[in-house]
Formats: C-alpha cells, structure tokens, sequence
C-alpha cells in the first residue's frame, strides 16, 4: 500500500517581466533564495499564457526569434514543511509587487528517495546547485 505524507507547496504566478528590488528577473531571485534557505524542491514553468492585472504574452522578441512573445507568466512551486517554506516569506513580501502567492497542503508519495532527505535535518541539507 502507498505511503503519503503531509507537506506544504507555495505556489508563486509572476510574469517573467516582472524584477525585484535588485533589478534581477523576480523568479530567478525567489529560486536563489529558495536554494539560499534550503527548500527542498522548486520548480520554474514557465507558461503559455495568461491574465491577471493585464493579458501577458502579446509582445515580440525582435532579434531573438520573431514568434516567441516575451512577458509571459511564470508559475514557482515550493515544496517543503511548513516551518521550512516560511522562511522565504518575507523575501516574497518585501519583493512580490506584482504577482500572487498561494500556500496549499499537498499529499507527497513516500519513495525511498523522499524519506532519506526527511531524515537529514536542514541544516545538513546539501545547497542545491543548478544544473548546467
């Protein structure tokens, strides 16, 4: 029988943009800071299209390709504790100008893989890289 347990997912909707106070693309700091506090998974979708305050996606890179429209939305999915993924709320508070962020309780299927990283503590986390 399939084991679940209970963890957290913020859910973040900001357009691609959309910049923080230091003048970088909003999703790439929150996956800085998510890799900063060590939150154990996030993953960056970067969507076809979308509204929220305004229709995202109509413009064109000129001098990149000449159908790719730029200003789409970007969807960021946090997965960890509770306690763990409060640590990236007041980066998202003092920078999330334009944009939402949902809290969810999720059901996370128990593999092997799961309960070896629940059984290290964060501090013992390894930083995340990102891949190449």
């Amino acid at each position: 029988m399939a084991e679940f347990m209970k963890l957290s997912m913020v859910t973040i909707y900001v357009g691609e943009d959309v910049f923080n106070n230091d003048g970088e693309p909003l999703y790439k700091a929150i996956i800085s800071k998510a890799m900063e506090v060590k939150i154990a998974g996030c993953t960056m979708i970067k969507c076809d299209g979308g509204f929220g305050s305004k229709i995202r996606g109509k413009e064109k890179r000129f001098l990149i390709n000449f159908s790719d429209p730029i200003n789409l939305p970007i969807m960021l999915k946090l997965v960890d504790t509770e306690e763990q993924l409060e640590k990236i709320f007041p980066f998202l508070e003092e920078n999330l100008k334009h944009g939402m962020a949902t809290v969810s309780e999720v059901d996370v299927l128990m593999t092997d893989y799961i309960r070896k990283q629940l059984e290290a503590r964060v501090e013992h986390r390894k930083q995340p890289q990102m891949e190449k």
